[in-house]
């Protein structure tokens, strides 16, 4: 009896899982060897597209194998149709003198092989014909998703992470949306990188793998890269220059602003930098902000094992050819210290309040040049339209490609500068903080720093550090902090004659007791 092998394929996954394109195949080629007496001796199935290299395909590769195991027989190869083979001329040829090799053969149900010069012309007319299918369906393909990327919508199968497929409704214009709680995951990730929260893509990878959005899966640099990179999706718009496609807004809702994306690709090409990277310790807020009195360096910090096995915190230096080098200071007895310097500074009710309303006025002020800048913008546009129009009759004049490509160029950037303007516009009137809250948030620290001190996470005491002092505190284990600096607005406000009764009630106020 003739030994037979069966080879079926469908193109993807989606065919395997929601058709049964395998498993008909698979009976049309058992019909078929039955009614020639050919013993199946095993079917291959793949699921896999590889373009018109068959060595791609697993099923494919391994059928070959499996012959190259077995010698001393000759196989029949049994397929469905021709187009389950190859779609590509030159790889068929291949395959075919592959088999030959190997002493085997090819048959299909509604296709006759003749090894005659008429017949393997057919043979190559019939395959040409396939990969001319192929090559249009392709086009067909692009040409479609270009469609809608020019429409603003995201037609690749893949979504950046933190986004689903959406379907299309009469309420929803958009094909995809952000997917909660991964949006927020990601939002923060975008947000943090941009603003240098995290100065290093290697921070972002322990946050994302910390926050647990992959599972239990591994978290590669290339991902967070992969993410930073498609930060112009995240901000909701769109934009793919393989195909030629310029910027534009997309159909889908953003969860970062246009201006994050920007700085987060500023960051990537290095165009922002952050020479110091600080080294957050929840147990131990000050390292690398107080100074050594003696070498002037930063301290740094560590727990230390004593002889019955218990951990203690302590601070010391780690300066080379300092003589306090490995001096520990108890982290409790420079904490202390540096609370009680906290507690000392507390502006008067009264110089807040005049200063908010100070400062509430250059708000205003402020606001009127965003309305100027706004209204500037604004004008810009007829502009750029009478701009585009004119590069458009000389487009429709030119001949020379050269020319062409220079004037369409011209155009995307024209475009890309109309939508930013629009963008900007757009962002005046919906991006317009409320001062009052921004008020109250940091007064709140600078009335009481030794609170927000103590309620705050390691994030906030660094705040803390930031508004409240002008450079770091040098610190003596025999007499402790020397004299703090603190920032400009902290040494007006607790100025003596900042708490003058005068300067309060210019500003219509009563002064504290």
């Amino acid at each position: 009896m003739q030994k037979a092998l069966i080879y079926c394929r469908v193109s993807s996954e989606r065919q395997k899982n929601e058709g049964h394109g395998l498993e008909s195949q698979e009976h049309r080629c058992r019909e078929y060897a039955s009614k020639k007496g050919y013993g199946i001796e095993m079917v291959f199935r793949d699921s896999f597209s590889g373009g018109g290299d068959y060595m791609k395909r697993p099923a494919m590769s391994e059928m070959l194998k499996y012959m190259d195991r077995r010698p001393y027989n000759s196989y029949v190869i049994v397929f469905d149709d021709l187009k389950r083979i190859s779609r590509d001329t030159r790889y068929f040829l291949e395959l075919i003198q592959s088999l030959k090799l190997r002493r085997a053969t090819m048959e299909c149900p509604n296709f006759v092989f003749n090894d005659s010069p008429e017949g393997e012309y057919v043979t190559t007319i019939m395959m040409a014909g396939g990969q001319l299918e192929r090559e249009q369906n392709r086009r067909q393909v692009m040409q479609k998703m270009r469609a809608r990327l020019e429409m603003g919508y995201y037609p690749f199968p893949a979504l950046p992470l933190g986004y689903k497929h959406n379907k299309l409704t009469l309420t929803s214009n958009s094909n995809v949306t952000p997917a909660y709680p991964e949006a927020s995951i990601i939002k923060e990730i975008l947000e943090g990188y941009a603003s240098g929260r995290f100065l290093e893509q290697l921070d972002v990878q322990k946050f994302l793998r910390d926050s647990k959005i992959k599972g239990n899966r591994p978290v590669y640099l290339e991902q967070v890269k992969r993410i930073l990179t498609q930060s112009l999706f995240y901000a909701g718009w769109i934009e793919y220059k393989e195909w030629e496609v310029g910027i534009r807004k997309g159909q889908h809702e953003g969860i970062i602003d246009l201006a994050t994306h920007e700085k987060i690709q500023d960051k990537l090409l290095g165009k922002i930098r952050h020479h110091v990277k600080q080294f957050l310790h929840p147990e131990f807020p000050l390292r690398r902000f107080v100074l050594c009195f003696k070498c002037r360096h930063p301290i740094t910090a560590s727990q230390s094992t004593s002889r019955n096995g218990q951990k203690k915190p302590y601070y010391w230096c780690n300066q080379v050819g300092c003589s306090e080098r490995y001096k520990a200071i108890r982290r409790d007895k420079i904490t202390d210290e540096f609370e009680s310097i906290l507690e000392r500074i507390r502006p008067s009710d009264g110089v807040l309040n005049v200063t908010k309303k100070i400062v509430r006025s250059v708000w205003e002020r402020k606001e009127k040049g965003i309305v100027s800048r706004k209204r500037k913008m604004t004008n810009e546009l007829p502009g750029i339209e009478s701009e585009r129009n004119l590069w458009l009759q000389r487009l429709t004049k030119a001949k020379d490609d050269n020319v062409v490509a220079v004037y369409e160029n011209e155009l995307s950037k024209l475009a890309e500068k109309e939508a930013v303007l629009k963008h900007s516009i757009k962002s005046f009137e919906t991006h317009r903080p409320n001062i009052e809250t921004a008020l109250d948030i940091v007064f709140d620290f600078l009335k009481n720093p030794l609170i927000q001190w103590q309620k705050g996470d390691i994030h906030r005491k660094r705040l803390v550090l930031r508004l409240i002092f002008e450079a770091p505190l040098a610190y003596n284990k025999e007499s402790g902090f020397e004299t703090a600096s603190l920032s400009l607005p902290l040494r007006v406000f607790c100025l003596p004659e900042a708490q003058n009764t005068r300067l309060v009630e210019v500003a219509g106020m009563s002064p504290r007791p």
